[in-house]
């Protein structure tokens, strides 16, 4: 919309916030200069959804990713304590590792 446009509006949506009645042809170019502003404002909030929405998609890859990483590392400290008893039964010697 432009400003000329917007200025017009603006006097009609004061008036209608104060209660005033407004004439039919008046109510009507109120209530087109509120969709087109509520169809700027969707457009302009498009990307910001698409980026939000890209956004939690990489947090939930990236929270699976660390549970995944907790999982091996789990199995990691596993093996590594399993390696070290066997050492120790087989040497005698603790190897110190303590994972």
């Amino acid at each position: 919309m432009d400003e000329k446009r917007y200025q017009d509006w603006w006097q009609l949506h004061v008036r209608v916030a104060l209660g005033e009645r407004l004439t039919s042809e008046e109510e009507n170019v109120y209530l087109a200069g509120r969709t087109e502003l509520e169809s700027e404002e969707q457009a302009e909030r498009k990307p910001e959804t698409a980026e939000v929405q890209y956004l939690q998609n990489r947090v939930r890859e990236l929270i699976s990713r660390n549970r995944e990483l907790a999982r091996q590392e789990e199995l990691l400290s596993q093996q590594a304590v399993q390696l070290e008893a066997r050492y120790l039964s087989v040497t005698g010697e603790r190897l110190g590792l303590e994972v």
